[in-house]
């Protein structure tokens, strides 16, 4: 009686180590390490674009040109143009307003931006975030990847680029369209 006093909570102790030692194991599946650069897919188009991951950023940021406001049934939304690449062809997106951000620059004022959410695809999955519309021509990547998105989905090698080639990525292919 008394060694089934004491195996009791010895057992009690190795099983709830055991789930939390599996509790945190699933969590450490849902981050993947990347590298500063990474390639990623905006989705629904698949463009292919090549996003630097910046944990000083909070938000998200995309390249948008042309930027529009427009009402659809009574809500803001934004119309804009992005281009993955200098000189490559740029595509019309739209779509809803989620607010308008304040951000702070360098020189110690701030500015004014418009807030979507997105979709990119990256590692055959899909991750929707805010994004902050910005006009990065002056910038070298189209795509900059903030702490909210970076906080559920990765962590970052700073020492390291491209770490998921964008051919093996099951995002990199458009699904088919069925036929009618």
């Amino acid at each position: 009686m008394t060694m089934n006093r004491l195996l009791l909570p010895l057992m009690a102790f190795y099983v709830l180590a055991l789930a939390t030692q599996s509790a945190e194991a699933e969590t450490s599946h849902e981050k993947v390490v990347m590298g500063w650069l990474e390639n990623v897919f905006l989705l629904p188009t698949h463009l292919q674009a090549t996003a630097k991951l910046d944990t000083g950023a909070k938000t998200s940021s995309v390249h948008a040109s042309n930027v529009e406001h427009f009402k659809q049934q009574g809500a803001e939304w934004v119309r804009f143009r992005f281009s993955a690449d200098k000189g490559e062809a740029a595509v019309v997106l739209e779509r809803p307003l989620v607010r308008t951000a304040v951000i702070k620059e360098r020189q110690a004022h701030s500015s004014m931006r418009d807030v979507v959410l997105l979709t990119i695809c990256k590692n055959g999955r899909q991750h929707e975030t805010e994004f902050t519309l910005n006009d990065r021509s002056n910038f070298n990547y189209p795509i900059l990847l903030g702490r909210s998105f970076l906080s559920d989905v990765a962590l970052v090698d700073s020492s390291a680029t491209f770490l998921f080639k964008a051919d093996n990525d099951p995002c990199a292919s458009v699904p088919k369209r069925p036929e009618p």
